[in-house]
């Protein structure tokens, strides 16, 4: 009996100390989720190929690029006003680094709406949010981006 507990010891248990000593600690990141809607005040309706995408960026840098954390694009946009969801791992979030949320509504590749204000979030602790966009204008006419 001692010789199956000891050869239990050696050949089981010592194998598996060794196996959860030698492998690196991997914690699970919890993803976390930024949610809201985009919408806008004219009274247009988005034709079918109308895009929105939505960004989380780090603008902490401010000569530097942004850095995109997450995206969601919402392919067709549907009508206003359109629900997103940003999905992010909790340890791409730094302290003491600034955060926005920026979107667009395009079509075809061109840009019908934008953001024209810096949305600054907390990502880790920001409730719902409701985005209103601006047209973009149409340089040539002045009025806005036929749909």
């Amino acid at each position: 009996m001692l010789d199956r507990i000891a050869e239990l010891l050696i050949f089981g248990f010592a194998p598996m100390m060794v196996v959860m000593l030698a492998t690196p600690d991997v914690t699970m990141a919890a993803e976390r989720r930024l949610t809201g809607e985009v919408t806008y005040r004219e009274r247009l309706i988005l034709p079918k190929n109308a895009v929105l995408v939505v960004q989380l960026l780090d603008v902490s840098q401010p000569n530097a690029p942004v850095r995109v954390i997450c995206e969601q694009r919402v392919d067709p946009a549907g009508q206003v006003p359109v629900r997103f969801t940003l999905k992010f791992d909790s340890q791409d979030i730094r302290p003491q680094t600034t955060y926005a949320v920026d979107a667009h509504i395009t079509i075809d590749g061109r840009p019908l709406f934008l953001t024209n204000a810096r949305h600054y979030v907390d990502p880790l602790a920001s409730e719902p949010m409701t985005m209103v966009l601006r047209q973009v204008q149409d340089k040539q006419n002045g009025a806005g981006t036929p749909g």
